[in-house]
């Protein structure tokens, strides 16, 4: 299992590398938006889609 993730962590690697993305900013990228469209206060504990509240 462990050389399959290792697999998919370099070939994204690869990817970032090629169309000139930091991992690292896309994922605080990424976390900011989720904490603003999922807010802790109406996510946590709750698993219906963001649309059905």
């Amino acid at each position: 299992m462990s050389s399959e993730v290792a697999d998919v962590l370099l070939y994204l690697l690869q990817l970032c590398d090629k169309l000139d993305i930091d991992p690292i900013d896309a994922a605080k990228a990424k976390i900011a938006t989720n904490a603003q469209k999922y807010p802790v206060a109406l996510a946590k504990g709750n698993s219906t889609k963001y649309t059905e509240r």
